[in-house]
């Protein structure tokens, strides 16, 4: 299968790992687009290790459903959320990380997790 992720979206994610310390990886199949996060937990002193992983899923024919694993390593329940239009993985990756940021910056301030409009 022939990738089509363009050079300036694979540019965006290097960019975002620098700039965030947030691993992320993006991985694009015919009918499926994964983008996987390690985001840190904390910055405190000795907690630089520490990270959670985060599973994004969606796909061409996927109608803007995202399904999140929140702890892809110990299993695979996940939540699903709506995130519009997204013809291409980039317009996937693009919200993706978006939703990255969201995460990190609400454990950033003392928050476990954001969760997004799924959470109950």
């Amino acid at each position: 299968m022939k990738k089509t992720m363009q050079k300036k979206t694979e540019e965006l994610l290097k960019k975002f790992e620098r700039d965030h310390e947030v691993y992320v990886s993006a991985t694009e199949e015919p009918t499926a687009w994964t983008v996987y996060a390690r985001i840190p937990r904390s910055h405190a002193p000795g907690t630089h290790h520490l990270h959670v992983g985060r599973k994004y899923l969606s796909g061409p024919n996927e109608h803007g459903t995202v399904r999140i694993l929140r702890d892809p390593v110990s299993g695979d329940a996940y939540s699903t959320e709506s995130w519009g239009p997204m013809a291409l993985i980039d317009d996937f990756v693009e919200k993706a990380l978006d939703h990255i940021l969201e995460e990190k910056n609400a454990m950033d301030h003392g928050k476990e997790a954001a969760c997004g409009p799924s959470c109950i």
